[in-house]
């Protein structure tokens, strides 16, 4: 009889412990759920607004999504004043062929606000695209630096990860930069991944000698690259980085660096010194090798 009631005892043990290992199922499916839809939320939210902001760019959405490779660049213009009234953060645009990204560029007086804000403001983990605030805001200086979050669904700077691969790489040099005064295009020279804390943010040099050991120096280990990259370090004049996080390791950072092959002066533009933006260029681009972690865009 006390062997039966053992028995028992121990199957209502078991059968308590298996509802309890039910329910905790269930609660951890609803989190995983309730956690994946807010993501998914998060990402349509993001991109309706982003496409809103595309409507009143100056271009078609359809237009946008059609620029390549052999796009004129003098043909990119943009309504700057209607982007300025959206945010006078505004400070360029940015599209490369073959890939997703095709944004605004903001530049705020830090950069952590950007990391969390759309180009609106509005609050979201997914941020924009922004400009260092050391930069100088023509996006003409000698290190021009501009961040964007490496996220699952591909958008923002998500593409910048593949460019570690060679074979993408070889096949999506090209990168349209525009400004309220200028058009320019990129030509990518060198993928990197680096720690958070390599010294990437520094804005004035001495002279050329010391520009160019900063270029060499921080394209020494590329994870892939143009065929001639030591000669185009040798001549290079201006350096554009594009950084976004790791995909599995948030301390390093994988950033394609690019250098100006064309310029036009597009036919709206605007005159720099007339430009909202604009400030004293001598204290943006003063050096800076802190809160390069802060900078930094992280995975979501």
């Amino acid at each position: 009889m006390r062997k039966k009631d053992k028995t028992d005892e121990a199957a209502v043990k078991g059968g308590l412990l298996s509802r309890l290992l039910l329910i905790c199922g269930i609660v951890l499916l609803a989190m995983a759920l309730a956690i994946g839809g807010y993501l998914v939320w998060q990402y349509m939210d993001a991109q309706n607004r982003y496409n809103e902001i595309q409507s009143v760019s100056g271009l078609d959405i359809k237009e946008l999504q059609k620029v390549d490779a052999n796009t004129k660049l003098e043909d990119l213009s943009f309504n700057w004043d209607a982007l300025r009234a959206m945010n006078p953060d505004i400070v360029g645009w940015i599209i490369i062929p073959g890939t997703n990204i095709n944004y605004p560029i903001v530049q705020g007086q830090d950069n952590q606000h950007y990391l969390y804000h759309l180009f609106d403001s509005t609050s979201s983990g997914t941020g924009a695209i922004f400009a260092d605030y050391q930069n100088v805001p023509t996006l003409d200086g000698e290190n021009n630096i501009i961040y964007g979050h490496n996220m699952l669904d591909g958008s923002m700077f998500s593409d910048i990860y593949l460019y570690s691969h060679q074979d993408f790489f070889d096949d999506h040099r090209v990168v349209y930069l525009c400004t309220p005064t200028m058009n320019y295009e990129l030509s990518a020279i060198a993928s990197i991944d680096i720690s958070q804390d390599a010294p990437l943010r520094q804005f004035s040099f001495d002279d050329d000698a010391a520009f160019t050991a900063f270029v060499s120096d921080t394209l020494a280990t590329p994870e892939a690259s143009a065929p001639d990259l030591p000669t185009i370090i040798a001549n290079t004049k201006t350096l554009y980085s594009l950084v976004t996080c790791e995909t599995f390791d948030f301390s390093r950072r994988i950033v394609l660096c690019c250098i100006p092959v064309r310029s036009v002066v597009p036919t709206d533009a605007e005159s720099s010194s007339t430009d909202s933006s604009s400030t004293d260029s001598s204290s943006a681009a003063s050096s800076s090798t802190d809160s390069s972690s802060a900078a930094s865009s992280s995975a979501q």
